[in-house]
C-alpha cells in the first residue's frame, strides 16, 4: 500500500523541550495561535521553536514512520 508522507514541520515544543511533528499547514497558518502535534501533544504557537533537535517525540516518530511506504522503509544504498 502507498501512502502520501504528510507534511510536517519538526519543532521543539516549549514546554517539554522535545521535538514534535506539527502539520506544515498548521505551521504556515498565520491565524493559528496552538499547533497540535501528530501525538496530540498541543502548544501555543509562540512555544514551538526551531532548534537543533535533542530529543525526538517517539509517538510522533512511529506515527509519521507508519506513513513511510514499504518498499522505501529499509533501504539502503549499495
Amino acid at each position: 500500500m502507498n501512502l502520501l508522507l504528510p507534511a510536517v514541520d519538526w519543532l521543539m515544543s516549549a514546554y517539554d523541550a522535545t521535538w514534535h511533528a506539527f502539520p506544515t499547514a498548521q505551521v504556515n497558518d498565520p491565524a493559528r495561535t496552538f499547533y497540535q502535534a501528530l501525538c496530540d501533544h498541543s502548544v501555543p504557537a509562540r512555544h514551538a521553536e526551531r532548534t537543533v533537535p535533542r530529543v525526538f517525540c517517539p509517538a510522533c516518530l512511529v506515527l509519521y514512520g507508519t506513513h513511510v511506504p514499504d518498499e522505501q522503509r529499509w533501504q539502503t544504498d549499495g
